[in-house]
């Protein structure tokens, strides 16, 4: 009732930074340029960085199969282990087996623990991977001559989200001429006829989905409960023989029947914040092509790129 995913309009790709905005800073360019040689990638190429993103996201997910096959093998070879050691419990003829039931539980623990660190090993790799190191430096770069990042996508970063701590932050790189004591220079200025380019208005619709964001999902569950319950007093009122327990059976899908409608009112709300969101991501690249300075999104913007495949950063 109260879904709120649909898979209408969806925002186009939304890097952290623009090549164009790369390129503006000429000494910027040639720091990005050289980190870019280090790995053969050219990060003021929009496409190809997106890219490179896609499948860095991809084998961190473990769409490459880096962490999805070894941590099945670990998961499966506990079960082995834990139905091993009891074996001899449940089937009590086995009771003559027990060393050897216990020395195969010993070699599969042995086996779970070498494949959980295989696993951990090979997300590690595909953590360090030489192409998303770099670009975390693009972005420290970028940031370090005075260019807004848009966001930085959590998954680049090793954020588990909320308040947590980044396991591979972006380095720190201090502002041009910050070592000699000299006055950094100011954020690049627009490209000439870009003046009149502003970031998009943030609409008042999307400013209200970002207060509700995330919230929801309980009205099936509590409607169900309260279902539940009144045919629960529907039962007790048709064993004891009291009338009076059919009231609650009445009240009961009464009440259920509300909290299903103001979760579906609430799922439609959503859906129409989200496709105002998407919208607006949108208008903040389209802008930001034309030469804007783009503010950095909001928190829910972030997560809305993250989970719903606005952008593949």
């Amino acid at each position: 009732m109260s879904d709120s995913r649909d898979t209408s309009p969806t925002a186009p790709p939304l890097l952290p930074v623009s090549g164009a905005g790369l390129r503006r800073d000429p000494a910027l360019h040639e720091a990005v340029r050289r980190v870019g040689q280090r790995v053969g990638v050219d990060f003021t190429d929009d496409e190809r960085v997106r890219e490179e993103l896609r499948r860095g996201r991809d084998a961190l997910a473990g769409g490459g199969s880096a962490t999805t096959g070894p941590g099945c093998l670990a998961f499966l070879l506990v079960i082995v282990a834990a139905g091993l050691a009891v074996a001899d419990r449940v089937s009590p003829p086995l009771t003559a087996h027990r060393p050897a039931l216990l020395a195969g539980a010993g070699v599969c623990a042995v086996l779970a623990v070498a494949a959980m660190g295989w696993a951990v090993v090979r997300w590690q790799r595909a953590r360090r991977n030489p192409v998303l190191a770099a670009y975390r430096e693009v972005l420290a770069l970028a940031q370090a001559h005075g260019l807004t990042l848009t966001h930085v996508p959590d998954w680049l970063v090793g954020k588990a989200g909320g308040p947590s701590e980044p396991w591979y932050p972006l380095p720190e790189i201090a502002p041009p001429g910050a070592a000699t004591g000299a006055t950094p220079p100011p954020p690049p200025s627009a490209p000439r006829g870009a003046g009149d380019v502003r970031p998009p208005h943030k609409p008042a619709e999307v400013t209200a989905w970002e207060r509700t964001a995330g919230q929801g999902g309980w009205h099936d569950e509590l409607g169900g409960l309260l279902a539940l319950a009144g045919a629960g007093a529907a039962l007790w009122a048709y064993v004891e023989d009291q009338p009076a327990g059919y009231a609650g059976l009445l009240l009961g899908l009464a009440s259920a029947i509300t909290v299903w409608v103001l979760g579906h009112r609430q799922g439609v709300r959503e859906r129409r914040g989200r496709q105002a969101a998407l919208r607006h991501l949108a208008d903040v690249q389209a802008a930001r092509a034309a030469g804007a300075a783009v503010p950095e999104l909001s928190p829910q913007l972030r997560r809305l790129l993250e989970q719903d495949g606005g952008t593949d950063a």
